[in-house]
């Protein structure tokens, strides 16, 4: 097994794709997500479709998205994982350790200085943030369209998502981890997901260019965790 390695970014202000967030080849990738149904089914759709079987999700599913209750959580799980490495109590097919561990969260909850204090803290313990404002459906809104229009709220991402990605049925609350993964079959492609890469590039770069303060509404950052699961993956499982 390669050996395991941990880089983090330090620029909370900065919209600029961080290289310290590449992984390489192999790398073995936790990704914990606040939300325990759209985001999960959303990287176990990615998980599949890339054949990484070195990304592990958890859905954590409390802290209201807060990234310091996110990544003690994530810190946690890498110390019982160590533990039980020692212990020889490790399940068939399990990690020993991570090179690299995600946090994935929305904004559209948290105070800005609860959302700065929190990035600055999971930044310090080496951990990796992929947040949306103001929140994931956003980034799978850019699957299909790129639009810099200001989406306070969740709500106001939703009907986006029901006009461009034909979601008409899709509501953010009540839909259970397999109903939401039923939408990513049918309704997200490989090549979607490279368009929304791009996409969530360009919104970047506009807010950037603008003078945009920090967190831009709307941005994301979870391209970069799907460019670095991209390059943890085999030559032939690439798709970016």
């Amino acid at each position: 097994m390669a050996k395991f390695r941990r880089k983090a970014g330090t620029a909370i202000n900065s919209f600029r794709r961080r290289t310290t967030n590449r992984v390489e080849p192999g790398s073995a990738i936790l990704v914990v997500t606040e939300g325990v149904n759209t985001e999960p089914a959303y990287f176990q759709w990615i998980r599949e479709r890339f054949a990484a079987p070195t990304v592990e999700l958890v859905p954590h599913g409390a802290g209201r998205g807060d990234p310091r209750a996110l990544a003690d959580e994530a810190l946690r799980l890498k110390k019982e994982r160590k533990k039980k490495m020692r212990d020889r109590k490790l399940g068939i097919n399990r990690l020993e350790d991570f090179d690299a561990i995600w946090i994935v969260f929305d904004t559209d909850v948290l105070q800005p200085q609860k959302f700065l204090d929190g990035i600055a803290y999971a930044r310090s313990k080496g951990l990796h943030i992929a947040y949306s404002e103001p929140c994931f459906e956003f980034w799978l809104l850019l699957h299909q369209k790129f639009t810099t229009a200001s989406m306070a709220k969740c709500a106001n991402v939703i009907p986006f998502l029901k006009e461009f990605l034909g979601w008409k049925n899709y509501s953010r609350d009540g839909k259970k981890k397999s109903e939401v993964l039923t939408f990513m079959e049918s309704l997200v492609t490989k090549e979607q997901v490279k368009t929304a890469v791009a996409h969530a590039e360009q919104v970047r770069n506009y807010h950037e260019q603008g003078g945009t303060p920090f967190p831009a509404n709307p941005s994301t950052d979870v391209d970069h965790l799907i460019q670095a699961i991209d390059e943890a993956v085999s030559l032939a499982n690439k798709f970016l």
